[in-house]
C-alpha cells in the first residue's frame, strides 16, 4: 500500500456519527486508490530534434504516483509515433521490467518534414484519460526524399485573408511555376481542395474565407528533380487576439474576502506573454498594478465587492492591450487561500461570508487520487479558520486540498505544489578521465551517487545521451520538460505547461511563487467524489503479456462453437504449439505471451461436432484515439527552414554511414522515373486508395504472361525494391538492420508478404508499386516501407485462396526488437570506420546501473568536429527518488 493515512482527527471530541462518516469516507478513498494506482511515465530521448533517416533512442522509466516508485503494474508499454497531421505511422510495444524499458524508432527517409509526437502509455491508463499519456513535440527534418524549404506566413489585406508559402530549393533556388495540389481541412473535415501555381519568386497564397478558424493544409507537388514532395501546414485562427485570463482563488470571488487572484496572458498561438496588469472598476482608475512573468502569469491578493463590475487589463511593452471583465463577486460563499512556500508545512485558511459560519465540523483532506496524505477537522466558529498540514511527510507534487462539510460533500478544493528535495532527488555527480579533451578521444564518464544518500538509494537505474551542441537546436530545451518536471508537475496538468524545466532550474531555489501561480491557473486532476466513493471495475487491466484473442464460429453462420479446440502454432517455431478450448460463447484466448513483433502464427480450430468447418475470427486491438496534442502551442511550421542547419549535417552524416556501409545507400532520384513507369495499365477494380493507376509502377497482366512464378516476374523489374527469400523490400526503409517487408494488398485486404508466393500469376490483372511519400501517405503506418497493390482478374482471388475453414494466419503486434547504437571504437581496429566522423549524438547509454556503491560509468569518443558537447544523465533508484544531471565538456581540434 503506498498511502500513508495520516489522520489527525480528534477522536474524543467527535460525534460518533460524524467519527463513523469520516472513518468510512476516508476508507472508500483508500479502496479507490487501490483499484487506481496511477502509473506515469517518462522517455528520456537522446535529443530534442531529428532528421528522416536518423533514429529516435529512448529509455522509459514508468512509475506509480505519487511516490514515483518504479512501476510494477505493467509489464508493456505502447509507444507511438504520430504525424503532423495526427496519424500514428509507427507503433511499437516494448517489454517493461520493474517499470523501466528501451526502444528506438527508425525514421524512414520518406518521411514528410513537420512536427511530429511521440505518444506513450501502458494499457493500464487508459482507465484514465488520454491526456494523461505522456506525449512529446519531435520537430523532424527531411533533406533526403524532400530538398525542398518553406517560408510561411498569414497575411491580412483589407477584408482579405492569406496564407502564403514561399517555396525553395535547400541551396535557396525558387520553385517556379511548380504546380501544387492542396487539401485544406477545417476541424477535421475537408474545406477545400484545389491547384495554385507557384509564381516567380516560388510563392503561392491561397485565400481564406471569412469565416475560417484555423486548419490543416496539405500541399503536394514536384520538386525541381522531379521528387514528389508533401507538406503540410497548421494554419492559425486568424481571429484570434492577445487575451487574458482570471482565475479566482479556489473558483471564484467572494463579497469582500481576500482572495489570491491568478492572471493568465496568452499570445494567439497559446504562448505566455510578459505584460503589465491593471484591475480596477469599469470606468475608473486601477486600484492595483502588477507585471507578469515571463511566462504571462502572476497573482495578486484582490478584495472586491459584490455588485460591481470590474476589469482587467493587459498593457504590452508595444503599447497595445486587452481587457476583460473579472466573474461576477458572489454575496455568499468560501475561499481556501494557501501558502506552500512555508519550510515546515502548508498552511491553509478557510475564509467564509456571515451566513456560512454554521459551527459545525469541516474537514481538510490532502489527497492525490485517493490516496489520504493528511487529514484535519475544525469547528466553523468563525469566518476565518486555520489548518496546517507538516510537510515531512507528503510526497514532492501536485496535492489536492479538499475541505468536506459534515455530510462528507467537498465545498471547496484547491491545488498546490509540495517538494521535498531530501525525500525527491538523488544527487549524481560525474568525474571524467581528463581535463581536456580532443576530436577521436576517449572520453570515459565515472557516475556516482553523492555521499549522504541512504545505501538503498545508491543502486539506481540511469540512462545518459552525449550530443554536439553546435548540431542541436539548443533553443528548444526549454520547451520539453525531464524527468523531475515531468514526474513532478507536467504529467498531473492536462493542459499546456508552457517550459516545464523553468520552475526546477535551480533545485535548491525552485521557483515557489510561480509554481503556487501555474496550480491556481492551469486546473487540476479533480477527483470526482461522487463516484469515487463508489466500487468501480477498470476496462482495462494490466498488461502483463500479449495476447491473442477471439470467438469460434460455425462456417458461415453467426452460431458459437463452445468447447472447441483452438491451437496457435508460431511458424518460427512448430514445436512451441499451445492449445486452449472456447468457453460458452466461443471466445478464446491466449495470455502472457511473449513474443518478437512480425513474428506469424497460424491459428487453427476445430469443433466437437465441426470438426475443421469452423470460422476463426481474431480479436484487432484497436488504438486510443489521436486527439489534438496539450503541446498545440509547440507545433511549428516550416522545420526544415528553422532547423536548416541541422538538416544540412544530417545529409553529411547519413552520406558517411552510407559509404562506410553502415545503412544501405538510398536509391537517389528515383522518383525521377515516375512519369516514366507511371502508365494506365492499372486494372479498373484496383483497390489502390490512391486511385487505380497512381502509383509510382504499374505491372500489367500482359508484363506477367511470360512468368511462372510472381517472384520471377517482378525481382529486378521494379524500381527501388528487392527481393529476399521471396519476400519484397523497398530500398528506401532499408536501414542497418534490413528493414521491414513491404506491405502486400490484394484485391483490397492486407496479407502477409511472403504470401504472395502463394499467388497465381495467370490469376493477376495488375500490380501497382507505392513507394514515393506522396502515394504511401494515404495508407499511414502501413505505407511505411512501401505497399504493393495487387489486384485478381476476378477480384476475389483473396476469398478463393486465402480463407480456408478452420485455419487463419496472422502477424499480431509483438515486442519490438531494439536496435544497436551505433559506437565507434577508435582504440581498435573495427571493420565500418568513418572516413569523416560527423555524429550528433555522440553517446546513448540506456542500461547504467550503479552498483551498491552507488558508482558506475560509461565511455565514449568524440567525433572528429570540436565544440562544445553536452552529457545529459536521468534517473530512478529503488526508493523513487529521482535524477537530472547536465555537464559540459568542451572538444578541441587535434
Amino acid at each position: 500500500m503506498y498511502a500513508r493515512i495520516l489522520l489527525l482527527v480528534n477522536c474524543l471530541l467527535l460525534p460518533f456519527w460524524a467519527l463513523a462518516q469520516i472513518d468510512q469516507t476516508l476508507q472508500k478513498l483508500e479502496s479507490y486508490h487501490e483499484n487506481h494506482v496511477t502509473e506515469k511515465i517518462y522517455l528520456h530521448l537522446d535529443k530534442n530534434d531529428y532528421s528522416a533517416g536518423e533514429n529516435i533512442w529512448f529509455k522509459m522509466y514508468c512509475t506509480t504516483a505519487p511516490f514515483n516508485y518504479l512501476s510494477n503494474i505493467s509489464k508493456i508499454a505502447n509507444i507511438e509515433l504520430i504525424s503532423p497531421t495526427n496519424n500514428v505511422i509507427k507503433s511499437i510495444k516494448i517489454p517493461l521490467t520493474l517499470g523501466l524499458g528501451i526502444g528506438d524508432f527508425s525514421l524512414s527517409d520518406t518521411l514528410v518534414e513537420g512536427s511530429y509526437r511521440i505518444r506513450a502509455y501502458t494499457r493500464w491508463m487508459q482507465n484514465d484519460s488520454i491526456s494523461n499519456f505522456y506525449e512529446r513535440i519531435i520537430p523532424i527534418t527531411n533533406g533526403r526524399a524532400d530538398n525542398v524549404i518553406t517560408q510561411s506566413t498569414f497575411l491580412k489585406n483589407g477584408n482579405e485573408n492569406f496564407f502564403q508559402i514561399n517555396l525553395k530549393t535547400i541551396q535557396g533556388a525558387p520553385l517556379i511555376n511548380s504546380s501544387v495540389s492542396y487539401a485544406l481541412k477545417q476541424d477535421g473535415q475537408k474545406e477545400k481542395t484545389g491547384r495554385l501555381k507557384s509564381n516567380e519568386n516560388g510563392t503561392i497564397a491561397l485565400e481564406l474565407k471569412d469565416n475560417f478558424k484555423g486548419g490543416l493544409l496539405t500541399l503536394q507537388f514536384l520538386s525541381s528533380d522531379k521528387r514528389r514532395v508533401l507538406k503540410s501546414f497548421t494554419i492559425p485562427n486568424p481571429n484570434q487576439q492577445n487575451s487574458i485570463q482570471i482565475f479566482p482563488e479556489s473558483g471564484e470571488l467572494v463579497n469582500n474576502i481576500l482572495s489570491k487572484t491568478g492572471v493568465k496572458v496568452l499570445s494567439p498561438a497559446g504562448l505566455g506573454i510578459k505584460s503589465k496588469i491593471k484591475i480596477g472598476e469599469e470606468n475608473q482608475a486601477p486600484i492595483i498594478e502588477f507585471e507578469t512573468n515571463t511566462l504571462g502569469m502572476g497573482s495578486m491578493p484582490l478584495i472586491l465587492s459584490t455588485g460591481k463590475k470590474y476589469i482587467a487589463t493587459a498593457i504590452f511593452p508595444d503599447g497595445n492591450s486587452v481587457s476583460t471583465p473579472l466573474p461576477p463577486v458572489a454575496a455568499s460563499g468560501y475561499v481556501l487561500t494557501v501558502n506552500s512556500g512555508l519550510k515546515d508545512k502548508i498552511a491553509a485558511q478557510l475564509s467564509s461570508t456571515n451566513d456560512l459560519v454554521t459551527g459545525k465540523e469541516v474537514y481538510l483532506i490532502a489527497q492525490y487520487n485517493g490516496i489520504v496524505l493528511h487529514a484535519v477537522k475544525q469547528k466553523l466558529n468563525g469566518p476565518e479558520i486555520l489548518f496546517n498540514i507538516p510537510k515531512k511527510d507528503l510526497p514532492s507534487g501536485v496535492i489536492q486540498l479538499s475541505v468536506l462539510n459534515e455530510q462528507m460533500a467537498p465545498i471547496i478544493e484547491r491545488l498546490v505544489f509540495n517538494y521535498n528535495a531530501p525525500k525527491t532527488i538523488f544527487p549524481i555527480a560525474i568525474q571524467l578521465n581528463k581535463s581536456s579533451f580532443a576530436t577521436r578521444d576517449q572520453v570515459i564518464a565515472n557516475l556516482s551517487v553523492k555521499e549522504g544518500s541512504s545505501d538503498t538509494s545508491k543502486i539506481a537505474a540511469l540512462s545518459a545521451a552525449v550530443v554536439n551542441l553546435s548540431k542541436v537546436d539548443s533553443t528548444t530545451d526549454q520547451y520539453y520538460s525531464s524527468i523531475i518536471s515531468e514526474l513532478l508537475l507536467k504529467s498531473d496538468l492536462r493542459g499546456f505547461v508552457e517550459r516545464p524545466n523553468y520552475y526546477f532550474e535551480d533545485l535548491n531555489n525552485i521557483r515557489f511563487s510561480e509554481l503556487d501561480n501555474l496550480m491556481l491557473i492551469q486546473g487540476w486532476r479533480i477527483l470526482d467524489w461522487k463516484n469515487s466513493l463508489l466500487p468501480t471495475n477498470n476496462l482495462y487491466p494490466p498488461e502483463k503479456g500479449l495476447t491473442i484473442s477471439g470467438t469460434v464460429k460455425k462456417t458461415g453462420r453467426k452460431a458459437v462453437v463452445p468447447n472447441a479446440k483452438v491451437t496457435l502454432v508460431p511458424t518460427s517455431n512448430m514445436m512451441l504449439s499451445i492449445d486452449t478450448l472456447t468457453n460458452n460463447d466461443g471466445r478464446f484466448v491466449f495470455e502472457d505471451l511473449l513474443f518478437a513483433d512480425s513474428i506469424k502464427f497460424i491459428v487453427t480450430g476445430n469443433g466437437p461436432k465441426e470438426k475443421n468447418r469452423v470460422d476463426i475470427l481474431v480479436d484487432e486491438t484497436t488504438a486510443p484515439a489521436v486527439n489534438e496534442s496539450k503541446d498545440q502551442p509547440l507545433i511549428a511550421n516550416d522545420v526544415n527552414s528553422k532547423l536548416i542547419d541541422q538538416l544540412k549535417g544530417s545529409q553529411q552524416f547519413l552520406t558517411e554511414l552510407e559509404a562506410a556501409g553502415i545503412i544501405q545507400k538510398s536509391i537517389k532520384l528515383e522518383e525521377v522515373q515516375v512519369n516514366r513507369v507511371r502508365t494506365n495499365k492499372a486494372d479498373k477494380n484496383s483497390r489502390n486508395l490512391n486511385g487505380p493507376g497512381h502509383a509510382d509502377q504499374v505491372i500489367s497482366a500482359e508484363d506477367l504472361s511470360t512468368c511462372t512464378t510472381l517472384e520471377q516476374c517482378l525481382a529486378g523489374r521494379l524500381v527501388g525494391v528487392i527481393f529476399r527469400n521471396g519476400v519484397p523490400y523497398s530500398t528506401r526503409s532499408m536501414g542497418m538492420n534490413g528493414g521491414s517487408p513491404m506491405q502486400v494488398v490484394l484485391d483490397g485486404m492486407y496479407i502477409e508478404a511472403d504470401q504472395i508466393s502463394m499467388i497465381n500469376v495467370q490469376d493477376i490483372a495488375s500490380i501497382e508499386v507505392l513507394r514515393s511519400i506522396g502515394n504511401t501517405a494515404i495508407y499511414g503506418m502501413y505505407g511505411g516501407n512501401g505497399v504493393l497493390v495487387i489486384t485478381s482478374k476476378s477480384g476475389d482471388a483473396l476469398s478463393a485462396s486465402y480463407t480456408p475453414t478452420g485455419i487463419v494466419t496472422i502477424v499480431p503486434k509483438g515486442l519490438h526488437v531494439n536496435r544497436s547504437f551505433f559506437k565507434p571504437q577508435y582504440n581498435t581496429t573495427q571493420k565500418q570506420e568513418l572516413r569523416r566522423d560527423l555524429r550528433t549524438t555522440i553517446a546513448w547509454e540506456p542500461n547504467l546501473v550503479t552498483e551498491k556503491n552507488g558508482k558506475t560509468k560509461f565511455d565514449f569518443f568524440t567525433s572528429d568536429e570540436p565544440g562544445t558537447y553536452k552529457i545529459t544523465v536521468e534517473g530512478i533508484d529503488m526508493e523513487g527518488k529521482i535524477a537530472h544531471l547536465e555537464y559540459l565538456i568542451e572538444v578541441k581540434p587535434q
